[in-house]
């Protein structure tokens, strides 16, 4: 306890010191030399929460819940490198439920290097404890379905809303083969550690390559190939899928993009003693569109499948299918309005005992929100946000959630 203290003190002098000789204004960042900039930031909140421990229809217990979240964020960048990172932690009390209390943190990096002037290198690391949904693990949230540089949403991104330990990092390297032909490869490894012993912990690595061959000064074919080697604590064995895919891919401004590919996959899991062999094929499909419509508004679309193994039920893996949509409109300079909403649909391997009778489970999540922001200062945010999730289980049973947020973000 004693070194913690000594340890966290040293980086408050330290942070205080730069802060001295090298403070911006407000919004602007520590800047102490260099392209370094520092952004420590706080964000405050409170919401209402339907149902916030996720009982069926007709048990729902309500309650309001504080959100207090500081973190700090870093970037520097150069020519040909660039380096961004980010801490933050949140602490959530409810007013009556305070068996639900939680404290979440997470750290993210991202490297960046031009090797040559068309091959670029990406680095990605993150560690972090969750407990609810957040931006980078909400299973349908559409904020970045427009990036077409990779699938909009994950299928390791788990729906279960219970504290868990995550990790992530890869690695991808991108250029140009000849002058019409390029090559994306990349790797990544995974864990989802539940702080729940009924919880099966998962781990999936995972490649990929994606082969580009340009027709147009606009457009181009692609050719997609995905490996996963999934592992779970119910499985002797690994599980393996594989997809491959070919599409399209466009890019017709810094307007607009797309990046889409359709194809077929195969899962296999050999479990002795296991009656359903959990061999699937089917349908793949990766999709990821943005659109600047105007100014003041753009539109963005992704989806994709993929195969998971499932932490709720022993030798028991999944089909996922998702697809999120979104709208952003800028109605004036301080103004923001951000409509997201997302469709989730699992198809489990095997039965399930459910009243003396075998039921093969699936689950459907519809995720439907609207953010309003508006920038009071440089530094000061106001937002409010309000969502819901109606999820339909045919085990599990049926469940509607409705959540609403005021809150204030801070920066310097």
């Amino acid at each position: 306890m004693m070194k913690m203290a000594i340890r966290c003190g040293v980086v408050v002098v330290f942070i205080a010191a730069v802060a001295g000789s090298a403070l911006g204004k407000p919004g602007d960042g520590i800047q102490p030399g260099g392209d370094l900039v520092i952004h420590p930031f706080a964000d405050l909140s409170v919401s209402y929460d339907s149902n916030p421990r996720l009982l069926l229809k007709g048990q729902e217990e309500d309650d309001f819940f504080l959100d207090a979240s500081p973190g700090l964020s870093v970037a520097w960048t150069k020519e040909v490198l660039s380096l961004q990172g980010l801490v933050r932690s949140r602490f959530r009390r409810f007013a009556d439920l305070t068996s639900e209390d939680t404290e979440d943190w997470s750290e993210q990096l991202r490297l960046g290097l031009r090797l040559r002037e068309d091959w670029r290198l990406q680095l990605r690391e993150s560690y972090g404890r969750a407990s609810d949904y957040n931006l980078s693990t909400r299973t349908a949230d559409a904020g970045d379905a427009g990036d077409a540089e990779g699938p909009a949403v994950d299928v390791m991104d788990r729906s279960e809303r219970v504290e868990r330990d995550l990790l992530d990092c890869g690695v991808g390297l991108g250029g140009s083969l000849t002058e019409k032909m390029t090559l994306d490869v990349a790797c990544g490894y995974g864990t989802i550690n539940y702080r729940s012993p009924d919880m099966f912990d998962s781990t999936l690595q995972k490649a990929s390559a994606t082969l580009g061959r340009k027709v147009t000064d606009k457009a181009g074919a692609i050719l997609v190939f995905d490996y996963n080697q999934m592992e779970n604590d119910s499985f002797d064995n690994p599980a393996i899928s594989y997809a491959g895919r070919v599409g399209w891919r466009w890019q017709g401004t810094f307007k607009s993009r797309l990046q889409a590919s359709a194809g077929y996959y195969m899962f296999s899991a050999d479990e002795p003693g296991l009656g359903d062999t959990l061999d699937r094929d089917g349908f793949s499909y990766d999709v990821a569109w943005y659109w600047q419509a105007k100014p003041k508004l753009s539109f963005a679309l992704g989806g994709s499948s993929g195969v998971q193994l499932d932490a709720t039920s022993a030798q028991n893996a999944s089909e996922v299918k998702t697809l999120t949509g979104s709208a952003q409109y800028s109605a004036t300079r301080r103004l923001l309005f951000a409509l997201r909403a997302g469709y989730r649909y699992a198809d489990y391997n095997r039965e399930e005992m459910v009243d003396s009778a075998l039921v093969k489970r699936e689950t459907e999540q519809l995720h439907t929100g609207l953010r309003c922001s508006y920038q009071f200062r440089k530094w000061l945010n106001g937002y409010g946000d309000v969502w819901q999730e109606d999820t339909q289980d045919n085990v599990r049973g049926d469940y509607v959630e409705t959540r609403g947020t005021l809150g204030l973000m801070a920066q310097y």
